[in-house]
């Protein structure tokens, strides 16, 4: 064989191999690799999302990253099995983290509509063994989408499932769905500890230990945010007295079980529901209504929300510099929302709310409260993916023990709650914004404090 041939059979070797490594590219089935199997798992490069960077090259490259999820869906939908499915895509704690958190389980109530690979790898982070979940589905989501969610209890025991009303914005149907999983999860024989509204959108912001610890600090006290009522959302309902005054709040609210139990019962509770359900956005109508009138539901955690509106409109306290985890700086920590008259979206405006992108990722990551909202899987999804690996990495973390919550024990609504006057509190300057606040109607020209 002379040089000429023995050169032409190494070619043709080559190529065989090399096209024999483009097969098993192409075909090799990944998710069969333990390696590549969990979705949280992708490789991303998230330094510079996390803890920011002054070269916007990082940040540009973030923000391009794509990540096509539809073939995991479409095996969600199409599987026989969907708890094997689940098994092999998303990572779900089997058993408690430690001790401390195993005697302290919680409560979780969910409204879904869409995007169930977003709403796996949300409930994969919030999900332990200890705590009971309760999902409502809107009625208008596709009837796979709604089979996977019915199936779920198949595969975690402490999970139930509810087809809910249309949950259209505005309407009732988002407060009745909300509901439906508050009165279930109020009535089912376990023994969590506090209950946490969550939508399909959010993701937590704090691990389950550092929620159990912010829960402990609160010893019993309601969280919830507290807003003046505005009066043309009243609708079909003008001139009608309501069963107690109304007031405005997020629909996110931190309720211990003994204020849920009480509330379940109440007939004014069931009388306020049946006259919000002829107003307009009614969801945002709720909670601060029904746990901040003591006086006439003596709701256990409650405190006086007018003491509040009082506060604000007599003193002109400037709202606090900090908010961290060391230093709170607000009475509300349902969630972080930044609405678009706020400060500025580094990601989108929808309805008037951000969508956060990842330039938002490094404030948000910073921030002491409890969960973030909103976010969408397929709107850069590099923000969300690399926010979901800072909260799995943090809760694995050796120093995960050393979270303090000393600091969300000094929330106004806290020691409210302890009896202390609306003028006796230590931090009464983190009561000075609710959740809607607008910068530019703020004065703060005027002698402070």
């Amino acid at each position: 064989m002379d040089v000429k041939q023995l050169k032409i059979q190494r070619k043709v070797l080559y190529s065989c191999f090399g096209i024999y490594i483009v097969l098993r590219l192409i075909f090799v089935d990944y998710a069969a690799i333990p390696e590549k199997r969990k979705l949280e798992e992708i490789p991303l490069e998230c330094d510079s999302v996390i803890n920011g960077t002054e070269n916007p090259r990082l940040i540009s490259r973030a923000k391009q990253w794509g990540w096509h999820y539809d073939w995991v869906e479409n095996e969600i939908f199409t599987a026989k099995n969907v708890c094997t499915v689940i098994e092999k895509y998303f990572n779900f704690s089997r058993e408690p983290m430690s001790i401390e958190e195993e005697k302290y389980p919680l409560a979780y109530g969910l409204v879904v509509y869409k995007t169930i690979v977003q709403v796996m790898m949300q409930l994969s982070l919030f999900y332990q063994p200890q705590h009971l979940f309760c999902i409502t589905v809107d009625n208008q989501s596709p009837d796979q989408y709604k089979a996977v969610i019915q199936a779920l209890p198949e595969c975690f025991p402490n999970m139930k499932v509810f087809i809910g009303e249309p949950s259209d914005w505005g309407s009732f149907g988002i407060l009745s769905n909300v509901y439906t999983c508050f009165n279930w999860l109020a009535e089912a024989k376990h023994n969590w500890k506090y209950y946490q509204y969550l939508s399909g959108t959010d993701l937590p912001i704090r691990t389950n230990l550092e929620m159990v610890r912010i829960f402990k600090a609160m010893n019993g006290s309601i969280n919830t945010d507290v807003s003046t009522f505005e009066v043309d959302r009243y609708k079909n309902m003008e001139g009608v007295l309501p069963p107690m005054p109304i007031y405005k709040s997020s629909m996110s609210v931190v309720v211990p079980r003994e204020a849920a139990d009480f509330l379940i019962i109440s007939p004014r509770v069931q009388k306020l529901l049946k006259y919000l359900s002829k107003t307009w956005i009614p969801d945002e109508s709720f909670w601060s209504t029904v746990l901040g009138s003591p006086a006439l539901l003596p709701v256990p955690g409650s405190f006086r929300v007018r003491d509040i509106l009082w506060l604000r409109k007599n003193f002109k306290l400037r709202p606090p510099y900090e908010n961290t985890v060391d230093s709170i700086g607000t009475s509300y920590i349902g969630r972080y929302q930044v609405w678009g008259w706020q400060k500025e979206c580094f990601g989108k405006v929808k309805d008037f709310s951000c969508v956060f992108g990842v330039g938002d990722i490094e404030e948000i990551m910073t921030r002491p409260e409890l969960v973030a909202h909103k976010l969408y899987l397929e709107y850069q999804p590099a923000g969300f993916m690399c926010m979901f690996k800072e909260l799995r990495k943090r809760s694995l973390s050796p120093d995960a023990d050393k979270f303090s919550a000393k600091s969300y024990s000094e929330m106004p609504s806290v020691e409210l709650f302890k009896g202390k006057a609306i003028t006796q509190l230590t931090n009464p300057h983190w009561l000075v914004r609710d959740s809607f606040y607008n910068p530019s109607l703020e004065d703060f020209d005027k002698e402070v404090l």
